[in-house]
Parts: C-alpha cells; sequence; structure tokens
C-alpha cells in the first residue's frame, strides 16, 4: 500500500523541493536597481553599492527579473529588452506598447497595450500566440489568463489547463498573502457567479465553487457559509470541520489541534 502511494503521488507532481530555474538554485550576484535622476528626468540602474552601471537614459524602467528588464527611450513609445550590461536583447521597433516581467523564460507583450497579449522568450520567439485579454506571470508552469471574458490557465506552451470559464482565478492563502493564479504546490482559488472553489494544476475541482470565501491552508481549506460561520475542507475537498466558528483564526486553531492529537503510525 505504502509503494503504490508513493506510485500515485510521483505520477502527480513528484516529491522534494519546487522547482526552480537555474538562477534562483546558483543564487548569483544580485541584479542592478532602477535609479532616477532628477536633473536629467531619466532612469537607469546602479548595483548594490549605488554604483552607476547602466546610464540614465531612459524614460521609464521595469526592474531586473531573470536578468532581464523592459526599458522605454524617451524618444520611444515601445519597450526594448536589456540584458544586466545594457545591451538590447529585443529592440524597441518590435512594436511592443506593453509588457510583463519575465518570469520563467517568458514574458507577456502586447503590441497595442491594450489587449491581445502573448508570451515571447528572451530572443523574441514568440511561444504563446497573441489571444489573451489579460494575464498573469508565469508561477509553477503555469500562468493566469482571461480569453472571452473568463479567466483559466495555460502552460508554457500555451496549452489550455484551465478552461478559461472562471469569473475569478486569484488565492488567498491563509497567512494573509495573495497569489495571481497558483500556488507553490499546483492550487488555485477559482470564483463562478460569487463562489469560490479549487482547481489543481491539471484542471481539476477539487472544490465545486460553493463558498462566498475560501482560503488556502498548508493543509486544508478553509471556507465561510453564508451567515459568516467558517469551518473547513480536508485537502481532498470533504468536510473536515463543521462551519459553527465565528472566523479563520478559531478555525486555524481547531487544525492546529487535531494535528497536535494525531498519533504517528510509525
Amino acid at each position: 500500500m505504502a509503494l503504490d502511494a508513493v506510485a500515485e503521488r510521483a505520477a502527480v507532481g513528484g516529491f522534494g523541493p519546487k522547482p526552480r530555474s537555474r538562477e534562483a538554485l546558483l543564487g548569483g550576484d544580485p541584479h542592478p536597481v532602477p535609479t532616477f535622476d532628477e536633473e536629467q528626468e531619466l532612469w537607469g540602474y546602479a548595483d548594490a553599492e549605488g554604483e552607476l552601471v547602466i546610464a540614465h537614459r531612459y524614460a521609464e524602467v521595469q526592474p531586473f527579473h531573470e536578468g532581464l528588464a523592459w526599458v522605454r527611450r524617451p524618444e520611444a513609445s515601445r519597450w526594448a529588452l536589456i540584458d544586466t550590461t545594457g545591451a538590447a536583447l529585443i529592440e524597441a521597433n518590435n512594436g511592443y506598447r506593453a509588457v510583463g516581467s519575465f518570469s520563467e523564460g517568458l514574458a507577456w507583450v502586447s503590441m497595442d497595450g491594450k489587449g491581445r497579449w502573448m508570451a515571447v522568450d528572451p530572443t523574441n520567439i514568440v511561444k504563446i500566440p497573441p489571444g489573451y485579454e489579460d494575464v498573469r506571470p508565469f508561477r509553477g508552469g503555469l500562468a493566469a489568463v482571461r480569453q472571452n471574458g473568463g479567466w483559466g490557465a495555460v502552460d508554457r506552451t500555451g496549452q489550455v489547463v484551465v478552461p478559461t470559464r472562471y469569473h475569478g482565478l486569484a488565492t488567498t492563502l491563509a497567512d494573509g498573502r495573495q497569489v495571481d493564479g497558483f500556488t507553490e504546490d499546483g492550487l488555485a482559488v477559482v470564483e463562478l457567479a460569487g463562489r469560490r472553489g479549487v482547481v489543481d494544476r491539471t484542471g481539476r475541482a477539487l472544490v465545486t465553487p460553493a463558498y462566498p470565501v475560501l482560503v488556502v491552508h498548508p493543509v486544508a481549506f478553509l471556507v465561510s457559509d453564508e451567515s459568516g460561520r467558517w469551518g473547513a475542507l480536508d485537502r481532498r475537498g470533504d468536510p473536515l470541520i463543521d462551519p459553527v466558528h465565528p472566523g479563520r483564526a478559531a478555525v486555524v486553531a481547531e487544525i492546529d489541534r487535531l494535528l497536535a492529537d494525531t498519533s504517528p503510525v510509525l
């Protein structure tokens, strides 16, 4: 039974730490940070000691991510991509009026600045064709996207893994953080007609959208009913704690008590 459980888990998502980029694994020098020259009214980049490493010559800049940053010169209406030396990898004449930071090797860009977002790599090769009204950065190989008014998710090849049929796809964590899309363990809170549920990274619904509020806890889902009472579901979506508590804190305390009372098998 134990071996079957290992095989089942490994087939879904494997074990060990979350996937990380080469940059995250190797560490490396801190990226230059934006710096503004008030006299010239232009942006450049400085190193950790405050020394200027890329001259003040841009009207707008974005922070470096994965060693890359989008910049716009005063005479240009479109964005260019530079590396940490200031060398241009994608020129402004490619026509991107709106750009997003690189994440997991891809960046969302838009030609008109209003929609039809597409994903490009650092060499400006289009990896996901245009067609999305709104997008979010990639996290764990998936990105939240909106198409025809509905939110869903795509993988790095552009394959739709969560159909774009939800009214929202944003996740609240029990520690108060908000996540645009999926958590590190591949879960996302979806909203449909004011009700929230949970899908996994394959698009499978773990919790049908039925709750006014749903918060992801490390071992459970905290849910609120129409009366404002809080309870919890386990990670399979089955009832764990009845919705009888006045707030989230009481439910978390109950979960902690349940965990403390658990006797080890081995």
